[in-house]
């Protein structure tokens, strides 16, 4: 009996370290209709719930509202009370805003004088990251009526780029991160026109503008595709791949001026070895499970989808894209290379040079190759030279190549000069 009870409280200890490895993300939806039409937090939940990830949602998304209207008194957002207590409410990841898309349909840079949309958008922002330092806004880029809103635009594609063009010249000031809603509508409108992704008062979204909303969001906010997630809203399952590959290639082509870029760390491979610079802490994922690491530097040992997510010193975490890794054929040397010509110590700490085996008695050309596959320092060692100064490299990973006439091998050298 007394061994059953250890063994259930090990496996106690491993379910909840299982379960705490994985935070829940929690994401807080201020809309209008165009949020609650087909329940747009429910769909985004669904997607992260068949994709195992753990979700918290809570929503305010009364028709009608915008963030900065006038009219609108204490009803719009921005001067809403119930607004800002639900962002005081819990510790929220994510905001995505929804505003009335008409505003941002004008010419670039311009917005309707009875609506103050970037004070509002700017005004809900600094609530925001007052209470939560760590959060982040997603702006919801998206569409206007099917045919367009003469005389700004004629058709729905053409309004879809001046309001996408509005949120970049929101994002200029608020630096936080837009949702490509609109140019994914524009992949399925130009390459895919039978699925209608407007509901019967070409307007509002149909289920299918709806999934495809969240599948965009999804992507937004867990980096990853939402190809893996099993939840279908009752579509064909063509047309469930389709969306849910559009909104995840539309948002990963898109990443360089939506702002996504700046809160993704970038993750370097160099062979085997994935790393990340510039990050206080760094936890890895292999398929979505923890994997272990050397903290920021972590060598793979079988092909795989990684990602890490990192901490930087706010102590703010971000995550980087989850991407699929293969493992690389590493060039073999024979035992007698590594007898005869190696730099030493390695992992290179607190040293200013390297020591040099080299019983060849030969001239060797020598290369560092950084992360990036960038040459870094290339020098030709004397048969007789013992040492070779390194205080100019940074930290990191590299890559070196020994060449001669008898000898053509590689090493790998972490630095670490801290």
């Amino acid at each position: 009996m007394k061994t059953i009870l250890i063994s259930l409280s090990f496996i106690l200890i491993i379910k909840l370290t299982f379960a705490q490895s994985f935070d829940t993300t929690k994401v807080l939806f201020i809309g209008n209709s165009f949020t609650s039409q087909n329940n747009l937090p429910a769909l985004f939940q669904q997607i992260a719930q068949g994709a195992t990830k753990n979700v918290l949602i809570a929503s305010h998304m009364p028709g009608g509202i915008s963030v900065g209207d006038i009219s609108q008194g204490t009803s719009a957002h921005m001067n809403n009370p119930l607004v800002y207590s639900l962002i005081k409410s819990n510790d929220w990841d994510y905001l995505v805003l929804q505003d009335n898309q008409g505003r941002f349909c004008l010419g670039y840079g311009q917005f309707p004088s009875s609506s103050l949309v970037i004070e509002g958008h700017i005004k809900i922002l600094d609530s925001l990251l007052f209470y939560h330092p760590c959060a982040h806004i997603i702006w919801y880029a998206g569409f206007g009526p099917k045919y367009g809103y003469p005389p700004y635009a004629n058709t729905g594609t053409a309004l879809i780029d001046s309001i996408y063009r509005n949120y970049q010249f929101l994002n200029d000031t608020a630096r936080q991160i837009i949702a490509p809603i609109g140019p994914a509508f524009q992949r399925i409108i130009s390459g895919f026109p039978s699925i209608n992704l407007w509901s019967s008062d070409n307007t509002h979204p149909s289920l299918y503008g709806s999934f495809l909303t969240a599948n965009v969001l999804y992507t937004t906010i867990f980096k990853s595709s939402p190809i893996s997630s099993l939840y279908n809203p009752g579509i064909t399952s063509f047309e469930d791949s389709l969306l849910k590959n559009i909104a995840y290639q539309t948002t990963i082509d898109s990443i360089n001026h939506t702002g996504l870029l700046n809160t993704t760390p970038i993750v370097n491979q160099i062979e085997n070895t994935l790393s990340v610079y510039g990050y206080q802490n760094c936890n890895w994922y292999y398929n979505n499970l923890p994997y272990v690491s050397n903290n920021c530097v972590t060598i793979i040992n079988q092909s795989g989808t990684y990602s890490v997510i990192v901490t930087d010193t706010n102590g703010c975490e971000f995550m980087s894209l989850e991407q699929t890794y293969l493992l690389t054929e590493v060039y073999e040397n024979s035992e007698n290379d590594y007898n005869t010509f190696f730099l030493y110590p390695n992992p290179a700490i607190n040293q200013n040079s390297l020591n040099i085996k080299n019983t060849i008695n030969e001239s060797i050309e020598i290369n560092f190759y950084n992360i990036i596959g960038e040459i870094v320092l290339t020098k030709v060692l004397n048969p007789n030279q013992n040492q070779m100064n390194i205080s100019n490299l940074e930290n990191g990973i590299y890559l070196i190549t020994f060449k001669s006439k008898n000898i053509n091998r590689k090493q790998k050298l972490i630095i670490e000069n801290n």
